[in-house]
Order: structure tokens, then C-alpha cells, then sequence
């Protein structure tokens, strides 16, 4: 699972900086309020919607909002189905690692020393 969690850049228990993580979760919807703010400010003092301020204005600026919205949808979705899909794994891994051997199996019963070479046997 380590493998998988890297190659995602998931971290389930929320610590550090980097990642899906709830200190970058809190300072990405600080900065998206923020740019907010500022697409509002630029409507107001140009008088021009955001997409003319940039010179996307005609035919295929339609589709191409589209697209942007389509690609951040998808985008969200594999962060957030890799987050589940990590801690179903690491949930899997610790109900393997926590299963109890039964006693009188043959993992819990003494083994008898084996005789090397040299060593008589009776």
C-alpha cells in the first residue's frame, strides 16, 4: 500500500504540509476566497466578465469553459477516490495483519529442534 500511496500523493493520517492534507485543504480554499475576491474586483473596475477581460470572448469560449470544468471535475475526483481507495487498503492491511491464529494450529505449536549435521540424533 505504500507504493500506492505514494504514487497518489495521499496521506490519510492528515500530517505534514504536502498532499491531501488538512493544512494545504484549508490554505486552497483560503487562496480560491481570495481569488474570488479579486475576479469580482476586476468585474466591477473593467465593466468586462473574466473571460473578455482575457480575450476569450466568441464562438468556442462557451466550450472551452466547459472543458475547463470538465477537466477540474475529473481532476477532483481521482484526489478524492484515491483518498478512499488508500484508506480501504490500509483498513484491508491492518485486518490481515490483526488476524488472530487459533491456538493448537500448527503456527502456534512448538516445533521440535532441528538436528543439524554433525549432531547425533537418538
Amino acid at each position: 500500500m505504500g507504493k500506492l500511496m505514494e504514487k497518489f500523493n495521499v496521506n490519510p493520517t492528515g500530517a505534514g504540509t504536502f498532499g491531501f492534507t488538512h493544512f494545504a485543504e484549508v490554505w486552497n480554499g483560503r487562496l480560491a476566497m481570495v481569488g474570488i475576491i479579486c475576479l469580482v474586483a476586476g468585474e466591477v473596475t473593467t465593466g468586462k466578465g473574466q473571460l473578455a477581460q482575457m480575450g476569450i470572448v466568441g464562438r468556442g469560449a462557451g466550450l472551452l469553459v466547459v472543458l475547463l470544468l470538465v477537466g477540474l471535475t475529473v481532476a477532483s475526483m481521482l484526489g478524492y477516490y484515491a483518498v478512499g481507495m488508500a484508506q480501504q487498503m490500509a483498513l484491508t492491511e491492518s485486518e490481515n495483519s490483526t488476524t488472530p491464529v487459533p491456538a493448537g494450529s500448527p503456527e502456534t505449536a512448538p516445533s521440535a529442534p532441528v538436528p543439524t549435521a554433525g549432531t547425533p540424533t537418538s
